[in-house]
């Protein structure tokens, strides 16, 4: 039976390749004390020559469990603990976003290999809670993350391009 850390592992792996796949860079944070998994960044370049190092931290969680998450058709409804929500709420000079990857429940299928190949199966959305007021909750806030917010590549480089010309959020 795979572990607690065994998802933390996954889900490192996923962002991992994902960072890899477009060069950015994704650190991992050894203490993350302020809801901060991982930082990725990337020296933005712009049209008129200008350089920009864009960072963004961003809070992992991942789940296969249906008893943590709804799966909606547009919406993926997600229980989060209420220190990373307020964590997450929290106005600061780098911005942070969660992500959270959605495995299947058969935990067999999380990581399939072959030799032409090493598959994760599973999405990772993020959403972006800046704007929201702290929870007064004691355990758990639900959260609403679009499923249009799907981490890969593209959407990485876009919202970090969005950082850089002071866009975001």
């Amino acid at each position: 039976m795979l572990t607690t850390n065994d998802k933390e592992d996954i889900h490192i792996s996923y962002l991992s390749a994902v960072c890899a796949s477009a060069s950015i860079s994704f650190d991992l944070q050894r203490h993350d004390d302020d809801s901060t998994d991982g930082i990725v960044k990337k020296l933005i370049t712009f049209d008129d020559g200008s350089k920009y190092m864009s960072s963004l931290r961003i809070q992992l969680k991942c789940t296969s469990s249906v008893s943590q998450y709804t799966d909606g058709e547009e919406t993926l409804q997600y229980k989060l603990k209420v220190k990373n929500f307020n964590d997450l709420c929290t106005k600061c000079t780098t911005p942070i976003i969660l992500g959270v990857l959605v495995l299947p429940e058969d935990e067999k299928t999380w990581v399939e290999w072959s030799e032409k190949e090493l598959l994760i199966n599973g999405c990772m959305y993020w959403a972006d809670f800046s704007d929201k007021s702290p929870s007064d909750n004691k355990n758990t806030v639900t959260v609403s993350i679009d499923k249009k917010n799907v981490i890969n590549k593209d959407t990485l480089l876009e919202i970090l391009e969005k950082i850089a010309k002071e866009e975001w959020p």
